[in-house]
């Protein structure tokens, strides 16, 4: 046994994230040689100057989880090659007791793919782009002969509660979740694609995963449309997607509820890091009521100067003290939930002249095998993303749908002059 040092116990918004074993995944799709002796070294780097990486988690005598460190560092780099381009990637074996971090890289018909996976109480999409982003210039020091520069070593991340803690922000009588509430138990409706056995897996698996790109001249369009119309591109993907839902449920009467994520690194005062808090998002809400006249610039309009009124009013601010977004199954008699998660426009990383990050995606992993749906974009080298992790029966028909859609409307306003 190896001696152990408590860092801090969990707080709520992390503590669903242990009870699933919820690990998340960033791969980037590379062009251009890897060298894997100096990425490994790039990751021992990451590890030291983010020692938090190294922990595990730990059951309390109360049962609750708590942060540990020890002695045990994580399994270094894992290389898989892959002779047959079209072979499935061998499985993860995940166990937040041991290991709270994993890079593998996958090498494909010669090409180098690295995935950094690092568990959800730690961090969000905006923390783990900028790991990667930091794992690859590390990268680049190394293999331009510069040599790594002296590091030192980062603070564990703080949770939510005490970010908003710190800054004055504490829980009010609105969720946000109470616009959902017509919309409960007042429909009959079809066995909900987010049902789910509440059987855990032995151990943390992957979500089914589809997606979607769009060309550079549509993502341009779709950009020019949002700033000539001074929307906001998580409200016009938002709509977007939940008149694609309404399309796929047949075009009923029955809104469709909507959940996303917003970062708020953008709206606290005193700002807060890229990894100064290991998920600080606040949740808004929309009831989308859409028929065959719902214009999508319209809808995305009403769900911006929604989100506007309620961030003035501070509801978003503090939404997840009042809930953690529920990944696993649906509320009970509510039309099913559209879960978004927009990390808008990423920037490109630094790398070594020859190689090139050309794209990205993520991975989902959870104790679970069924129940989860939820969208992820964003905007890398110029061209949108669309990602839905989902289990539903047929995903590939909600993928073709939202490409559709976006498409369109990119084509329309590109013809009418808007781009």
């Amino acid at each position: 046994m190896f001696p152990s040092a408590v860092i801090r116990k969990l707080a709520n918004s992390e503590e669903m994230l242990a009870e699933t074993q919820n690990f998340v995944g960033l791969g980037a799709h590379v062009k251009g040689p890897v060298d894997i002796d100096a990425l490994s070294t790039a990751y021992d780097a990451l590890l030291e100057a983010r020692p938090v990486l190294t922990a595990r988690l730990e059951r309390g005598a109360d049962g609750r989880h708590q942060l540990v460190a020890d002695d045990l560092l994580p399994a270094g780099i894992e290389v898989v090659e892959l002779d047959d381009p079209a072979a499935e990637d061998p499985p993860l074996y995940f166990d937040q007791y041991t290991s709270l971090v994993h890079l593998r890289v996958t090498i494909r018909d010669g090409q180098a793919q690295p995935t950094l996976y690092v568990h959800h109480s730690l961090a969000d999409g905006h923390h783990m782009y900028t790991l990667i982003e930091e794992l690859l210039s590390y990268y680049t020091d190394l293999v331009s002969g510069g040599g790594i520069r002296r590091l030192n070593a980062e603070a564990a991340p703080e949770s939510i509660e005490t970010v908003l803690a710190e800054r004055g922000i504490h829980k009010q009588r609105r969720s946000g979740i109470e616009r959902f509430m017509p919309a409960v138990f007042a429909y009959d409706l079809p066995p909900s694609r987010r049902a789910t056995t509440g059987v855990k897996a032995p151990s943390p698996v992957r979500v089914p995963i589809v997606s979607c790109q769009l060309s550079e001249r549509h993502t341009d369009s779709i950009v020019a449309l949002c700033r000539a119309q001074g929307i906001g591109l998580t409200a016009m993907l938002s709509a977007v997607l939940v008149k694609a839902e309404w399309q796929l449920r047949g075009a009923s009467t029955i809104p469709v509820p909507l959940i996303y994520t917003v970062d708020l690194r953008y709206f606290l005062s005193p700002p807060v890091s890229a990894t100064g808090c290991t998920n600080p998002v606040g949740l808004a809400t929309y009831l989308a009521e859409i028929d065959r006249k719902t214009d999508v610039v319209e809808l995305a309009r009403d769900i911006a100067q929604t989100f506007k009124a309620d961030l003035a009013d501070g509801v978003i601010q503090q939404s997840r003290l009042h809930f953690s977004p529920q990944y696993v199954g649906n509320a009970p008699g509510l039309p099913d939930v559209v879960l978004l998660s927009d990390n808008g426009l990423v920037p490109p990383v630094r790398t070594p002249p020859g190689l090139e990050v050309v794209s990205t995606h993520g991975e989902l992993y959870f104790d679970v095998n069924d129940g989860i749906e939820i969208y992820f974009t964003q905007i890398y080298a110029g061209r949108l993303n669309v990602e839905y992790h989902s289990y539903g029966a047929n995903p590939e028909r909600s993928v073709e749908t939202i490409h559709s859609l976006l498409c369109a409307l990119a084509e329309q306003h590109a013809t009418s002059g808007v781009s």
